[in-house]
């Protein structure tokens, strides 16, 4: 007999508050909702799931590194991507030195981010990160504006 993992989706009360409602319209607005992660003393990864109308679905910490790092799985990104059947995503980590720039790994992560959901369907919409006081976003950067439907392939 063979006995199969059942899996088991729960929604817990997250520590973030007012949470978007509705349309995410731009990286400041993700900034503000998820701007206390700067607080962390350790690099945190969250990942922010939209649906095909760039309303968030759920949110979650995918990694928690030192100071300098933390690991990026792309099996975790895009897993909770697939489960919660989600169209685009958002990535924001904090730089616990303060600078909001990204580094030379954060900018490969993205390359390769970019690259994978171009083949699974899942978009990468921004990558934003936030430092002391102020963040830097990888659309804003690329693109400039407003989030908009349809802008994503």
């Amino acid at each position: 007999m063979k006995y199969l993992r059942k899996l088991k989706i729960q929604l817990v009360k997250g520590k973030y508050k007012d949470l978007v409602k509705g349309q995410v319209s731009g990286p400041e607005q993700i900034y503000e909702t998820f701007k206390a992660i700067k607080d962390q003393a350790q690099e945190t990864l969250l990942g922010v799931y939209l649906t095909n109308n760039l309303e968030v679905i759920l949110y979650d910490v995918l990694s928690v590194g030192g100071e300098g790092a933390s690991t990026l799985s792309a099996m975790d990104v895009f897993g909770r991507a697939f489960i919660s059947r989600a169209r685009y995503f958002v990535l924001i980590h904090n730089h616990p030195k303060g600078d909001p720039h990204p580094s030379s790994e954060d900018k490969e992560s993205i390359r390769k981010l970019v690259s994978q959901g171009n083949t699974l369907e899942v978009a990468l919409l921004d990558f934003i990160i936030v430092g002391d006081g102020r963040y830097w976003s990888m659309f804003e950067e690329a693109e400039g504006g407003e989030y908009e439907l349809g802008a994503v392939s």
